[in-house]
C-alpha cells in the first residue's frame, strides 16, 4: 500500500490498541461497528492492523479522527489488533513500516 500524505496538517501519529485479543474482532468492519453503535458518524480510527498485518482502511486520511479526546487535531489514528504486549505480532509491526 503507497501512503498518500493528507492535504491537512499533520504533525502526530497515535496507534492504539483494539483492547480485544478476539479473533472475531479482528477487522475494521467489526470496530467501525462499535463505534456507529457508540453514535458516532464513522470509524474513529484511519488505519486498523488485524495479526496478519493487513493494512485495513478506516475513515479518509482527510478526516480528523475520533481517537483521543482533546487531541485529534494534526493527527493519525491506528489501531492495531490485540491487548497484552504479547498478543501483537511481527506482521503489525511489519506494517507500521
Amino acid at each position: 500500500m503507497k501512503f498518500i500524505k493528507p492535504k491537512r496538517q499533520v504533525d502526530r501519529v497515535f496507534l492504539h490498541c483494539s483492547a480485544s485479543s478476539r479473533p472475531d474482532h479482528g477487522s475494521v468492519d467489526i470496530i467501525k461497528a462499535w463505534h456507529l453503535q457508540r453514535g458516532w458518524s464513522d470509524i474513529g480510527y484511519h488505519y486498523f492492523l488485524p495479526f496478519d498485518g493487513e493494512i485495513q482502511i478506516g475513515r479518509s486520511l482527510e478526516d480528523i479522527p475520533a481517537a483521543q479526546a482533546g487531541h485529534n487535531t494534526g493527527t493519525i489514528a491506528i489501531c492495531i489488533h490485540g491487548l497484552l504486549k504479547t498478543d501483537f505480532t511481527y506482521n503489525q509491526f511489519d506494517a507500521l513500516q
